[in-house]
């Protein structure tokens, strides 16, 4: 187990299995390599927290983008491949950036630029998928009364 600082629940422990190196960065934080993985909520439970382990920020809420879309799927390139270190047995995680205002309930997340992990060699990349997939999908259904059954 490793302590490191995060920005939302002061020092928290967490297993050295949780921590990823983007040999990258990611989208406009190109200069920040190192994160940490972990749930607040429990094992397996989402949100989940992408916590950069050299600072407190940056800091991500991420989901699983299964749980959100059941058919998602993306496909690397090779020079991605080759960064993420890549082989056909290699353990893949796939992961979105959550984008959440004061209002909760309009949440989105970023389903066109997912992160990739490695979880074989603890590496990791923010990638940018050719498909129609959305940057900013909401998450939770909007529902009026009447959509409701409430008349």
């Amino acid at each position: 187990m490793v302590k490191i600082k995060t920005r939302d629940f002061g020092e928290v422990e967490v297993s050295e299995d949780c921590l990823f190196t983007f040999p990258v960065g990611l989208f406009a934080f190109e200069e920040t390599r190192h994160f940490a993985l972990f749930s607040p909520l429990g094992e397996d439970i989402y949100p989940k927290w992408l916590q950069s382990t050299d600072a407190l920020a940056p800091c991500f809420i991420v989901f699983d983008p299964f749980i959100i879309d059941g058919q998602y799927e993306i496909k690397l390139e090779r020079d991605e491949e080759a960064l993420l270190k890549m082989r056909d047995d290699s353990k893949v995680r796939l992961l979105v950036i959550a984008t959440v205002p004061e209002d909760y309930k309009k949440t989105t997340v970023n389903m066109k630029a997912p992160i990739v992990i490695n979880t074989d060699e603890k590496l990791a990349a923010q990638i940018i998928l050719p498909h129609d997939y959305e940057f900013r999908l909401p998450i939770y259904a909007e529902c009026s009364e009447q959509k409701a059954g409430v008349v």
